[in-house]
């Protein structure tokens, strides 16, 4: 029984259900907490952030917003997962950083649990297996099926192709004087 192993090795519809699943979780929660922030505005999110020692307290407000927000709803409909799981990782390393460094680990003290967990899931459901279901495979279908003919008719083309015949072995004499 061999084991495929690599990025390929869970491929199956279970797993891509599973992390389509786990995509609009996450990216449902960065959602949530972007659409906050956006609600209660950004001289709220702003005042906040100043409070909390974060530079450029009014440029951050908008950056935290607009990554939670958009960046959540990217990475739940898979598109540009990549990108947006590094951005929200990011964010959530400086909410852990500026927030949460000198807390306990549990959220329910203001500890940095949600953030370290909603950072990491970012990071592998954007970079490592964001499966097969997303927006990114359903818009790169049609070029990916054009690739895969073009493949295939070079590969007729070639076994038609009749093979060149050998070289003939030449011998020559070397006489070496002295």
């Amino acid at each position: 029984m061999s084991r495929r192993v690599g990025r390929n090795a869970y491929t199956g519809l279970f797993n891509d259900v599973v992390l389509l699943a786990a995509r609009v979780v996450v990216g449902g929660i960065f959602v949530a907490h972007g659409w906050q922030k956006y609600d209660q505005g950004f001289a709220g999110t702003e005042q906040f952030l100043s409070g909390l020692g974060v530079p450029q307290p009014a440029i951050a407000a908008q950056v935290a917003t607009y990554v939670e927000l958009v960046g959540g709803a990217l990475l739940a409909v898979g598109l540009f997962a990549p990108i947006a799981g590094v951005l929200l990782a990011g964010q959530m390393a400086g909410a852990i950083w500026y927030a949460h460094r000198t807390t306990e680990v549990f959220v329910d003290r203001g500890g940095w649990e949600l953030p370290a967990a909603l950072g990491v899931a970012a990071l592998v459901l954007g970079l490592v297996a964001p499966g097969r279901v997303t927006l990114d495979q359903l818009l790169t279908w049609p070029f990916k099926a054009i690739a895969a003919k073009r493949r295939a008719k070079n590969a007729e083309a070639a076994e038609a192709e009749p093979a060149e015949p050998a070289p003939e072995l030449v011998e020559e004499k070397v006489t070496i004087k002295a």
